[in-house]
């Protein structure tokens, strides 16, 4: 994976057209348009939802090459998205939706190629992958999950921010 290439497409787009914020909100729009059907599966606003979303990728980006912070934590949003009665094709939606809107963020002030796209859906893939193997067996994860940090629904106590990677990162 061409995690430079990762790393430089994500800050761009923290800078490019209005930031994260026009990011996140053009995503939840896209995505309700195009697949209406997880739209009850949100129940905070997408005015407050775009930023769980954005510091989740933020960390996932920040963490890309610290396995040893960055894999318990896919793990627990993994198992913690099983409360939300994520399915395994939802994740599918999400990586073609943010693939979407990265090349239409990325593309009105710069340039999105098919080296960019390649490397998110990389991307996109390895973290889908190991969040529904958790979804799927989280019983598998249980001891890692406490030894991380997290309980065994994938929260951490007293966190009201889960969606951050709290271990140092490196990058």
């Amino acid at each position: 994976m061409k995690t430079k290439l990762l790393r430089e497409t994500f800050e761009r787009a923290r800078t490019e057209n209005g930031g994260l914020t026009s990011l996140g909100m053009r995503f939840y729009g896209r995505l309700f348009e195009k697949y209406p059907a997880v739209r009850p599966l949100f129940t905070t606003p997408p005015e407050q939802q775009h930023k769980k979303l954005m510091a989740s990728i933020g960390s996932i980006v920040a963490a890309v090459e610290n396995p040893e912070a960055l894999v318990p934590f896919l793990h627990a949003m993994g198992i913690r998205h099983l409360k939300y009665k994520t399915e395994d094709a939802h994740y599918g939606a999400v990586a073609e939706n943010l693939i979407a809107v990265l090349s239409e963020h990325l593309s009105k002030e710069g340039e999105w190629t098919e080296e960019m796209k390649d490397t998110w859906q990389e991307a996109l893939k390895t973290v889908s992958s190991i969040m529904i193997e958790a979804a799927t067996n989280p019983q598998l994860y249980k001891e890692e999950l406490l030894q991380t940090g997290y309980g065994a629904d994938g929260f951490r106590q007293n966190d009201p921010e889960p969606w951050k990677i709290r271990e140092a990162v490196t990058g």
